[in-house]
C-alpha cells in the first residue's frame, strides 16, 4: 500500500508541474531540471530576468519541493523580492542562492520573509554581502529553523561575525561555512566572546588567521560540541596547532583540516601527543612540511586509532614516512589515503605493498613527484595488501609500459573501479593492455592522458 501511495504522490507531483509549465520556455526548463524522487529543482547556471523570476515563484507546483538550487541564476536584490513574497515555498527545507548578485538589501528582504518557515539549509556563498547583511540576517525572526548556513566568499568581516555569534539566529546553527570572509585574528576575537553550543561544523579557511588568532579561539569555550573544523589556507603555524591540541574545547573533534598552514614536524607531534584530539576520523595536513618524522609520530599515535581519511600530500614524507604508515596498526580503519608529491619512490611503495594494515583502504592517491617506476607498479599489482581498493591514482609518475603490463596482468586489483595513470610515459601497447585486461573487469574509469 505504501508503494502505491508513493506512486500516486509522484504522479501528482509531475502532473502539477506539467500543468503549470504552460508550454513556456521557463516551464519546460523547470520540467527538465526536476528531480521528483528527491522533490528538488536544480536551476543552477540558468540566467533569468526579473520577469522570469516572478513567473517562477508564481508556480503553485513549487509547494511540493523540498530543495531548490538557484545558484548562478542572476538573482539580485530586485529579483529576490519575488522569492520572498511567494506563496508556494512552505515546504522548502534547502535553498541555494550561491554565486549571484545579492547585496545587503537583498539579505534584508530575505531576513523578513515569512514564506520559508521550514528552511533548514541556506547557501549564500559568493554574493556581495557585507557586515550589514550578516547583521540583518542575525536579527531574523522568521528564518528560525535554519541550522546550516554557508556565507563564504562574502565580506562579512569581524563586525559581521560578531553580529551572527551574538544572536539567537547564530546560536541555533549546527553547520557554518565562513571561508574567505575577511575575518582575520579580529574575527577570532569576535567568536571567542560568545558560545555557540549547537555548532558541530565550522569552516574558517582562507581567512588570514595566524597562530595568535587560533590561540585566542583555543582558550575560549565558544564551540564545546564542535566535531569538524576546517582551517585550510591560513597561517596558523606550529604554535597555533599546539594551542589547538591543548584546548579541551576540541575534545569531540572528529575531522580536522589543516592544509597549507606552514606546519612542520612539530605540529604533527602536537597532534600525536594531544590528550584532547582522541576522536579523529579525518585528518588533512596537505601541503605542509611534517616530513618522515612527523608522519612516524602520527602513525604511532593512539589518536589515529579510528582514522578513516588521511591526507599527507606534499609533506616531504619520503619512503621512510611511507614505511611508518605501512607498519602502523592504526591504518586498519583507513579508507582514504593521499600521499601526492612526497618522493615516496619504489622503496616506499614496496613497504606499503607488504603491509598488514591497509585492509580497509578504498582510495589511494600517489600522484605527482613520487618517482614511482615499473618496480613500484609491480609491487602494487602483486600485492594482496589492498583487497578493497576502488580508486588508484598514479598520475605523473614513471611506471611506463612495464608498469602498465604489471597492473593489467595481475588479479589482485579486481575491485578497482577507477585507475589514473596519465603522464606515465605509457605507449599505445601499454594503454591497450590496461583497457583489455581480464583482471580489471570492474573498472569504470581509466584515465590514460
Amino acid at each position: 500500500m505504501k508503494e502505491a501511495k508513493d506512486i500516486d504522490d509522484s504522479l501528482e507531483f509531475l502532473r502539477s508541474f506539467e500543468k503549470h509549465a504552460n508550454n513556456t520556455e521557463l516551464g519546460e526548463l523547470v520540467l527538465q531540471r526536476l528531480d521528483h524522487h528527491n522533490k528538488s529543482l536544480n536551476l543552477q547556471g540558468n540566467r533569468f530576468t526579473e520577469t522570469e523570476f516572478q513567473s517562477l515563484f508564481s508556480f503553485e507546483s513549487l509547494k511540493y519541493l523540498k530543495s531548490i538550487d538557484l545558484s548562478e541564476t542572476g538573482m539580485n536584490s530586485k529579483a529576490i523580492k519575488h522569492l520572498c513574497s511567494s506563496k508556494w515555498l512552505h515546504h522548502t527545507t534547502s535553498l541555494s542562492l550561491a554565486n549571484n548578485n545579492l547585496d545587503d538589501e537583498g539579505i534584508f528582504l530575505l531576513s523578513k520573509t515569512n514564506c520559508l518557515p521550514k528552511l533548514t539549509s541556506l547557501d549564500l556563498s559568493s554574493n556581495e554581502i557585507g557586515a550589514l547583511g550578516a547583521k540583518v540576517l542575525s536579527l531574523s525572526k522568521s528564518l528560525n529553523s535554519i541550522c546550516s548556513l554557508n556565507i563564504s566568499y562574502n565580506r562579512i568581516e569581524p563586525l559581521g561575525i560578531h553580529s551572527l555569534a551574538n544572536s539567537d539566529f547564530g546560536q541555533q546553527l549546527k553547520f557554518l561555512q565562513l571561508r574567505d570572509t575577511c575575518l582575520g585574528n579580529e574575527g577570532m576575537k569576535s567568536f571567542s566572546s560568545f558560545r555557540l553550543d549547537e555548532l558541530e561544523s565550522l569552516d574558517l579557511s582562507d581567512n588570514s588567521i595566524s597562530d595568535a588568532g587560533l590561540e585566542t579561539l583555543a582558550i575560549s569555550n565558544s564551540f564545546p560540541n564542535i566535531k569538524k573544523l576546517v582551517l585550510n589556507n591560513n597561517h596558523i603555524e606550529d604554535d597555533g596547532i599546539y594551542a589547538l591540541s591543548q584546548s579541551n574545547m576540541f575534545c569531540n573533534l572528529e575531522s580536522l583540516f589543516l592544509a597549507n598552514n606552514d606546519l612542520t614536524t612539530d605540529s604533527a607531534i602536537s597532534v600525536s601527543e594531544s590528550r584532547v584530539l582522541t576522536q579523529l576520523k579525518t585528518l588533512d595536513i596537505n601541503n605542509n612540511d611534517i616530513r618522515a618524522e612527523g608522519t612516524k609520530a602520527l602513525s604511532e599515535s593512539p589518536n589515529l586509532k579510528s582514522i578513516e581519511y588521511l591526507d599527507l600530500g606534499q609533506n616531504g614524507v619520503g619512503s621512510d614516512g611511507a614505511k611508518a604508515l605501512a607498519q602502523s596498526p592504526n591504518m586498519q580503519t583507513l579508507k582514504f589515503l593521499r600521499l601526492n608529491n612526497n618522493n615516496i619512490k619504489d622503496a616506499g611503495i614496496s613497504e606499503m605493498a607488504v603491509s598488514k594494515y591497509f585492509t580497509s583502504l578504498e582510495y589511494l592517491f600517489l600522484e605527482n613527484e613520487n618517482w614511482i617506476h615499473s618496480e613500484g607498479a609491480k609491487s602494487i599489482a602483486v600485492s594482496t595488501a589492498f583487497p578493497l581498493l576502488r580508486t588508484l591514482v598514479l598520475t605523473l609518475n614513471a611506471i611506463g609500459d612495464d608498469g602498465a603490463f604489471h597492473l593489467a596482468g595481475e588479479n589482485n586489483l579486481n575491485s578497482l573501479e577507477q585507475l589514473n595513470v596519465a603522464g606515465n610515459k605509457i605507449s599505445p601497447r601499454g594503454e591497450d593492455a590496461l583497457r583489455n585486461s581480464p583482471h580489471l573487469q570492474h573498472l569504470k574509469n581509466l584515465e590514460l592522458v
